[in-house]
């Protein structure tokens, strides 16, 4: 993937955040007569979670000595600590956070400390914050349904795809299906065909009727942002990310970080969220709640294909190109609205 040009580091701070998992090993006494323990204790604790899920927690890591004591603090759930090297729990019932502290100890050896923390999610309450146009389609494959909007000729998803029948959730994480949608490598997104021409995208893992937008639609969406004035696919759309982006809420808390490069105004309710990415071969899954990528079904050449992306500290709408098998992004289905009555802008809408 093309190296992109602002700087990351404050993402990559909102990412690590945003990843929810950390670990501190502490030592709370210096008597000199301790002995530190062979091994460092550790647990396994996914990113995200749903409510009210059943999952097994398991200390591990220490060699020596044979014989200590786990405890565990999970304040969400328990206010007592609890003891055992096993232990399974139910997650909260409510969407927030789920923080868990494992303590290991043994006469006449220093203690160790472990915290993780993970992202508790439910499928209705977690996401809030966008605002969709009232029409709302269903696929017929698997009863997905999704709001949409209009913008210049094109009806346009107002959500990312969740078709299960490829891609991968970030952090391999399915809890997160219902709200951030799947991430999709070009070849599935299009099922390797490349369109053209204003609703000429290929279906591929689109609903049918619907296709994965090409270099055109995108075009159409810009000439619609900039009233009505032609931007050309390969450039920066300056200005125009920040009309495509909704000041969305994960549990409470803003999805993109606070920038004053951009305003997220959502003109066109198209509800940009930034759900980050994957790369296949490396299993790598970065830029959670700071970046979000789309596809279009346009290649660069047989072994790259154009996407769109915004960055939640500029106001414009990139385009970059990647591997068509390796990088997975999120896709935005589309359809020219024909002989269809379009709801008007500010008209009947839903917020969620």
């Amino acid at each position: 993937m093309a190296t992109m040009k602002k700087t990351r580091g404050l993402a990559c701070l909102v990412s690590v955040l945003a990843a929810c998992i950390f670990a501190v090993s502490c030592e709370k006494t210096t008597d000199p007569s301790y002995e530190h323990m062979v091994g460092s204790t550790d647990f396994e604790l996914a990113s995200f979670l749903a409510v009210s899920q059943l999952i097994d927690l398991e200390a591990k890591g220490v060699a020596y000595p044979d014989k200590f004591i786990v405890k565990w603090l999970i304040p969400e759930v328990y206010e007592d600590t609890l003891t055992g090297r096993l232990l399974t729990i139910r997650t909260p019932e409510e969407p927030g956070f789920l923080n868990v502290t494992v303590l290991t100890n043994s006469s006449g050896y220093f203690e160790q400390e472990i915290s993780k923390t993970s992202i508790v999610i439910d499928s209705v309450k977690s996401l809030t914050g966008r605002v969709f146009n009232a029409r709302r389609i269903t696929d017929p494959r698997d009863g997905q349904k999704y709001y949409t909007t209009y913008a210049g000729k094109l009806e346009w998803f107002a959500e990312n795809l969740k078709w299960a029948g490829a891609g991968v959730c970030y952090a391999e994480c399915d809890v997160l299906q219902p709200v951030m949608g799947r991430l999709y490598t070009w070849n599935e997104a299009t099922g390797g065909e490349e369109g053209s021409g204003l609703g000429g995208g290929p279906q591929g893992a689109c609903p049918e009727g619907w296709s994965v937008p090409t270099a055109e639609d995108w075009e159409d969406l810009a000439k619609a942002l900039n009233e009505d004035v032609a931007v050309p696919f390969l450039s920066n759309w300056a200005g125009l990310g920040q009309k495509l982006t909704v000041e969305a809420y994960l549990n409470g808390m803003k999805m993109w970080p606070i920038s004053p490069d951009n305003n997220k105004s959502n003109t066109v309710f198209w509800n940009a969220i930034p759900a980050g990415y994957n790369l296949r071969t490396s299993n790598i899954y970065r830029d959670f709640m700071s970046y979000g990528m789309w596809w279009s079904s346009a290649r660069r050449n047989a072994d790259r294909a154009y996407y769109r992306y915004i960055y939640f500290d500029a106001d414009y709408c990139g385009v970059n190109y990647a591997s068509v098998n390796d990088a997975a992004f999120s896709v935005r289905c589309v359809k020219l609205i024909g002989d269809l009555d379009p709801l008007p802008i500010g008209g009947a809408l839903d917020a969620q």
